[in-house]
């Protein structure tokens, strides 16, 4: 009896130990697919409704917390998923761990919260899946020191801190979490781009900057995951659709290639350089580049843009890859993604 007795005291407070664990932000991280899901919370895996993960914007709109035209009617694009806190502390501040998607190698940590819509955030690299793809985490509370540039991370590894801190504003308390994206690495040139750029504010983020990287749908990618369709981010990529497919007359090499060669789909440059083909997905993320000789650009000195319809359709309102009913050119997106990835 009195083993029987001290056994259910030891078992009593393991789960006393164990609550106050889970209260104080020793939760685990969890796999879906290959990858890891970016913070403590379970209800995405679960199949719970969407508003006990997503934080929608003021607008109070659950879709505003996910990717693409999902903003001001439609015509303001959102470039990753916006997650939502389970742990507060007692002033009601977000307590909740992030964590690594995926291995990877740490590139940039802002925690400099004044110096970006981000507020704090933090850019990992993940060759392991394609050179110059990394995975963006915004917003944050805090940042360890231990994570800094060129450190390795362990897919599920603790990051640091979700929060609420931006540039410029003040993110409410109760509309505290994590903007979670990932995409490619734009290229090394982007200091370049950006001094030809309009802008009156400064570069602070060099190379890292949110502007110098392009989004993967990636509500979309962790449905696929879920689904069982795909088991990694890699496979997913692989079956994006082209949606629009653009022929550019530069003969320079496009600035993502040199992060990410993998992407370009002949084994050499044509010995003329004619120009390019680029294919991209319907929110103007590109997927594969095609060196084209001077036959095959067949002189055309004019950007040509063609559109699958059916694909584009739902980014019309805020992306506008090609113009309305005009597609001997690029507008919108498109036209800003040349201009970088052809900085001259």
């Amino acid at each position: 009896m009195k083993f029987k007795r001290s056994l259910r005291k030891a078992k009593g407070a393991f789960v006393i130990l164990s609550l106050v664990f889970c209260g104080l932000g020793f939760a685990q991280p969890f796999k879906i697919g290959d990858h890891f899901w970016p913070t403590p919370n379970r209800a995405f895996l679960d199949s719970k409704s969407l508003g006990t993960f997503l934080q929608p914007t003021s607008s109070g709109r659950l879709e505003s917390a996910l990717f693409g035209c999902v903003r001001t009617n439609g015509r303001q694009f959102h470039e990753g998923i916006d997650l939502k806190p389970i742990k507060r502390d007692r002033r009601g501040e977000s307590i909740d761990d992030i964590y690594a998607f995926h291995e990877g190698i740490v590139r940039y940590v802002n925690r400099r919260a004044g110096k970006s819509s981000y507020g704090q955030y933090i850019v990992i690299e993940h060759p392991d899946i394609q050179p110059g793809l990394v995975s963006l985490y915004a917003h944050m509370r805090s940042v360890p020191r231990s994570i800094s540039p060129g450190k390795r991370v362990a897919g599920g590894e603790k990051i640091g801190i979700m929060g609420r801190s931006a540039g410029g504003y003040t993110i409410p308390r109760e509309r505290a979490h994590l903007h979670f994206e990932i995409g490619y690495w734009l290229g090394p040139e982007f200091q370049k781009w950006f001094d030809q750029q309009p802008f009156k504010s400064p570069n602070d983020h060099g190379t890292w900057n949110g502007m110098n990287i392009v989004g993967i749908d990636v509500w979309d990618f962790w449905q696929a995951i879920k689904r069982g369709s795909v088991r990694n981010l890699e496979e997913h990529l692989a079956r994006e659709p082209v949606a629009v497919t653009a022929t550019i007359p530069r003969t320079s090499i496009p600035d993502i290639l040199q992060a990410n060669p993998d992407l370009m789909t002949n084994i050499a440059l044509p010995q003329e350089m004619g120009g390019w083909r680029v294919e991209l997905t319907w929110y103007g993320m590109p997927l594969r580049f095609t060196a084209l000789s001077r036959e095959e650009m067949k002189g055309n000195p004019r950007v040509q843009v063609e559109v699958d319809h059916s694909l584009h359709a739902k980014g019309d309102t805020c992306i506008a890859l090609a113009r309305t009913g005009v597609y001997s050119g690029p507008s919108g997106k498109l036209n800003t993604l040349i201009s970088r990835l052809f900085v001259d």
